[in-house]
């Protein structure tokens, strides 16, 4: 009697807990990418720095400032690059439930993707008041950065589609969405790329057409693919 009772006992949560094959929450990883996008946001202000008094050489300390105005900018949009990464981040996570070691290995290489973004941001900021050729390289290191930051993103989440890792319950037309939307990304920036060689100043000026896109008409567009899919299979 005593030992049908026993092999009838559950087995406890603790050996539950740590079956083979069990993964990381998501929450888990997503908690430590925010940590390391805090420290690559932070970083990125270091290469801001304070003229001292005994380089002005009898200039005004208004004008010194205003002759690092390359540095400023480059903060600027690398500070907005990152924000813009790590709010699309935290809505494909929104996503995930569950993970698997592909997912970890290949959120790692986006990590390592956007750790670049203040050396890259650095070189920017020094050499676009360079020579022709010294500008073209800075802004192609720069657009190339982005480029491997975006082609990364989307590895990790086709991972997850494939994978299924992501919610069962979710709107798969959403998804879909998501997909087409991310994926313009790594295209856009190689664009920028690619306008490095023709004009320095105008690929500068993508970086800041696509920071607006992702950041405002982004949304309604992604919005629109999703309804658009959504009457599409109506219709199937």
């Amino acid at each position: 009697m005593t030992e049908g009772r026993h092999d009838a006992v559950d087995p406890p949560r603790e050996v539950e807990a740590l079956a083979p094959g069990e993964m990381p929450s998501p929450r888990r990883i997503e908690a430590f990418s925010d940590g390391v996008f805090s420290i690559i946001i932070t970083l990125l202000v270091l290469d801001l720095h304070v003229p001292r008094l005994t380089a002005l050489h009898g200039a005004p300390l208004a004008a010194v400032l205003l002759d690092q105005w390359p540095v400023y900018v480059a903060f600027m949009l690398s500070f907005l690059q990152v924000g813009v990464i790590w709010a699309n981040h935290h809505s494909m996570f929104h996503y995930i439930h569950r993970t698997d070691h592909g997912l970890l290995v290949y959120n790692l290489l986006l990590l390592l993707c956007v750790a670049v973004l203040p050396f890259t941001t650095a070189i920017l900021s020094e050499y676009i008041r360079g020579d022709d050729a010294q500008r073209r390289i800075a802004a192609q290191i720069y657009s190339g950065a982005l480029v491997a930051v975006g082609v990364a993103f989307n590895v990790v989440w086709q991972h997850a589609l494939n994978t299924r890792l992501v919610h069962p319950h979710s709107d798969r037309h959403r998804l879909y969405a998501l997909r087409r939307h991310w994926l313009l990304a790594p295209v856009l920036y190689a664009v920028a790329f690619g306008l490095a060689f023709v004009n320095v100043y105008v690929s500068v000026t993508m970086y800041a057409v696509l920071l607006f896109y992702y950041a405002l008409p982004g949304q309604m567009v992604l919005r629109w693919i999703t309804a658009s899919q959504a009457r599409k299979a109506l219709t199937e």
